[in-house]
């Protein structure tokens, strides 16, 4: 609608790269660089799609996935939950939150003691390290860590029992890789290759962001639409920075 158009032409005259996912060849399509026709209520195939091959070709920010995202946090394979802390290390005690949590969040205390610290593998001491919800970015760096991304690690919890564990990254590839290209196109009805052309996007142009339109926020599961694409820029460094980030342009607005 009108004040969605605002922005939009706004980014073409500032020479933004415009891409349309939509059923419908729309006046908006009309005005991308290229449009990608899709199957209604097939979005998540196609951003799995999309991440297979952010994945295979390896156009992730690794940096950014490392020190920004859960992605590094190791999953039990038998309960398939995060691992926790208190879960590898004898008589641990959960570390002190002095930053955010504490200071702008004010996280209840009882909360707290039951969300626990979680576990990555450190690649350079090749052991588990406990880290909490503040280590991320320049506190990754000054802990010395080098957090794993892929990986299947044994680990011996508190209770003597031997552990299979992953990262939430490896986890992701593994998903992503059964949505290869043609069973993408077969979900989706979307091109091959406009597939591959705005996962290589993706994967190259930054900053880049994404906006979903109202549709998609009104079938059943929506929710996993909005996941796929916080996805996608997760993996692309596409978060907390100028021009980046998702968005939704819906609602009508009433003037008295």
């Amino acid at each position: 609608k009108l004040t969605d158009a605002h922005w939009f032409i706004e980014c073409m005259e500032r020479g933004a790269k415009m891409v349309v996912i939509a059923p419908e060849y729309s006046p908006t399509a009309q005005k991308a660089d290229y449009w990608i026709p899709i199957r209604p209520g097939t979005d998540p195939a196609l951003q799995l799609g999309v991440t297979n091959i952010l994945f295979k070709e390896k156009l992730y920010d690794e940096p950014f996935v490392k020190r920004f995202t859960d992605m590094p946090l190791l999953v039990r394979m038998d309960t398939l939950k995060l691992l926790r802390a208190s879960e590898v290390f004898p008589d641990y005690i959960n570390q002190e939150l002095k930053g955010y949590s504490s200071t702008v969040q004010k996280i209840d205390p009882e909360s707290r003691e039951q969300w626990g610290d979680f576990v990555v593998w450190d690649t350079k001491t090749k052991k588990p390290f406990a880290i909490t919800r503040e280590d991320v970015g320049n506190y990754i760096d000054e802990r010395g860590l080098d957090p794993a991304l892929e990986g299947n690690f044994k680990i011996r919890d508190t209770k003597g029992k031997k552990v299979s564990v992953k990262t939430v990254f490896q986890l992701y590839k593994e998903l992503c890789s059964e949505y290869d290209l043609k069973t993408t196109n077969e979900i989706t009805g979307s091109p091959k290759e406009l597939i591959v052309r705005l996962a290589r996007d993706l994967g190259s142009i930054r900053p880049a962001a994404v906006h979903t339109g109202e549709g998609v926020n009104h079938y059943f599961h929506c929710d996993i639409t909005t996941r796929g694409t916080f996805l996608w820029m997760a993996l692309t460094g596409n978060i907390g920075k100028p021009g980046s980030g998702v968005g939704h342009w819906a609602g009508n607005y009433k003037f008295c």
